[in-house]
């Protein structure tokens, strides 16, 4: 069976599927769920969205709204559960492997994406925190999923393409700023990556346009609820 799946034509993407069930399985079998700590503040605030109540302080929590809406909309559809708190961290966990697989193949080669991915779906923090509500994982994917799309765009010839690429890398930045300020730091890639190729494309100032249509939402929700478009500033 071995020999017929190497032989096979979509053999990576087999092998790929069968990492995304190991890891799937493995994250269920050492589920950490809401504890007490940030989890549990997340878990309050999403639950206040969820039902339209006013959040009763304001706090760091209370302003990542990259978490907080789609949990609580998570929570409108299936109620207040360790399953609808945990499930957006099991999704971009299984979505960071099937990323990391890849950027290896966009960097190097099919095996070496394959290898990735493989060693990623038992890394043990990520594996922890795959079902524990936090911001560190999606925002990590997010971060990821931004520098993936800005080397994709470099990578291809077509300028319509690599444009489009840039927009949502700047959009994918936008989101894991929503979920964790200090998301931003990666700004300091694109610094150094400009610095080293000593180009500055026209591209790349879509990126910070995606970056603008996400921040914009953010500050217009605020604007509507405070008055204060920069409200979670005021801090």
């Amino acid at each position: 069976m071995f020999k017929i799946l190497l032989k096979c034509r979509y053999k990576n993407q087999i092998l790929l599927g069968l990492i995304l069930v190991f890891a799937l399985i493995l994250r269920l079998v050492f589920f950490s769920g809401i504890d007490e700590s940030d989890s549990l503040s997340y878990t309050r605030f999403a639950n206040m969205l969820a039902k339209g109540e006013p959040f009763e302080e304001a706090k760091t929590h209370s302003f990542r709204l990259g978490i907080l809406f789609p949990v609580s909309i998570l929570y409108s559809i299936f109620g207040v559960n360790e399953f609808s708190s945990n499930i957006l961290m099991l999704l971009t966990s299984l979505g960071s492997i099937i990323l990391v697989y890849n950027f290896g193949i966009l960097l190097f080669n099919q095996k070496v994406g394959i290898l990735s991915a493989f060693l990623l779906s038992f890394f043990p923090l990520d594996v922890v925190y795959s079902t524990r509500l936090m911001t560190d994982l999606p925002a990590a994917f997010f971060i990821a999923l931004s520098v993936y799309l800005f080397l994709k765009s470099e990578k291809i010839n077509k300028r319509a393409s690599s444009k489009i690429y840039c927009l949502f890398s700047g959009a994918s930045l936008g989101m894991a700023y929503l979920m964790k300020e200090l998301s931003l730091l990666i700004g300091l890639f694109f610094i150094i990556y400009v610095l080293y190729s000593k180009k500055i494309k026209s591209r790349y100032f879509l990126i910070a346009l995606g970056f603008i249509l996400i921040f914009s939402i953010e500050s217009m929700y605020f604007l509507k609820l405070t008055g204060n478009p920069f409200f979670r500033y005021s801090f």
